[in-house]
């Protein structure tokens, strides 16, 4: 009798998640919130793969100045950090009316997403997302280039009927020029770091001294502190979405705040 029970609650689980709704330890549901269908719920992972896959192929093959159209530009606190950027609607439309790009032969950038882990809200109208890029970055014929990986976190919205990017954050992993291994690499900027600074080395200025400028753009924002592969310390990044009911500004996808 016993086994039955067990096997019926497990079986109640099932079908909580199936529906949609946010399942808690031992088959304990959340606090109540709305619950999407099954069908709708794979309409919208599907849109948002796609939505994703647009931003990595446009980006690629058109410039980045072909992106508008993927961004929540009519939401408050739409956002572009890769890792430092626009934020708000001002900064954000700003950066599409002047993209600012350079489309010569000879530059590559790739943003290609896999691993995605994908959460929709229980309310259908938010969602959030993270994946895994790796790919080279080519600044020119003349650039060696490097090896890029990074983890992508983003949070969805719906605006008028369709799911939009709201807020991006980019978690740099390693960036290492291909003429040299990632542990060279590391170890190179924990030289002209502070010893306090090698575990967990900070932002996108870690390797060469002076302020980026990206931070004095009106509206612009750069992170503090970010991790890097150092060889020493224990990865970070962001925190892989989990079924929840409605956005939480506190668990946003953005680790900076506009630029004074």
């Amino acid at each position: 009798m016993k086994t039955w029970f067990g096997r019926m609650a497990a079986m109640g689980a099932v079908a909580l998640a199936l529906t949609g709704a946010p399942v808690m330890a031992a088959g304990k549901v959340s606090a109540p919130c709305g619950v999407m269908p099954a069908a709708d719920k794979v309409v919208a992972l599907n849109e948002i793969q796609n939505l994703m896959g647009r931003y990595d192929h446009q980006g690629t093959l058109r410039g980045e100045g072909t992106l508008a159209d993927l961004f929540a530009l009519n939401t408050e606190g739409v956002s572009w950090l890769t890792p430092g950027g626009p934020v708000g609607l001002e900064a954000m439309r700003a950066r599409f009316a002047d993209p600012d790009e350079d489309r010569r032969p000879g530059i590559l950038h790739m943003h290609s997403m896999f691993s995605p882990v994908i959460e929709v809200a229980g309310d259908g109208q938010t969602a959030k997302g993270v994946w895994d890029s790796f790919g080279p970055s080519i600044n020119g014929p003349d650039d060696i280039g490097a090896w890029l990986w990074v983890k992508y976190a983003v949070d969805f919205v719906k605006e008028q009927g369709k799911w939009k990017i709201w807020h991006l954050q980019v978690f740099p992993v390693f960036n290492t020029k291909f003429s040299t291994p990632i542990t060279q690499t590391a170890r190179d900027m924990a030289a002209r770091q502070p010893a306090a600074e090698v575990a967990g080395v900070s932002g996108r200025d870690s390797a060469r001294a002076g302020a980026n400028p990206m931070q004095a753009r009106p509206g612009y924002a750069m992170p503090a502190k970010l991790w890097r592969y150092d060889g020493k310390s224990t990865p970070q990044g962001p925190f892989i979405p989990v079924a929840y009911c409605h956005f939480d500004a506190a668990t946003a996808y953005t680790i900076a705040a506009p630029a004074k």
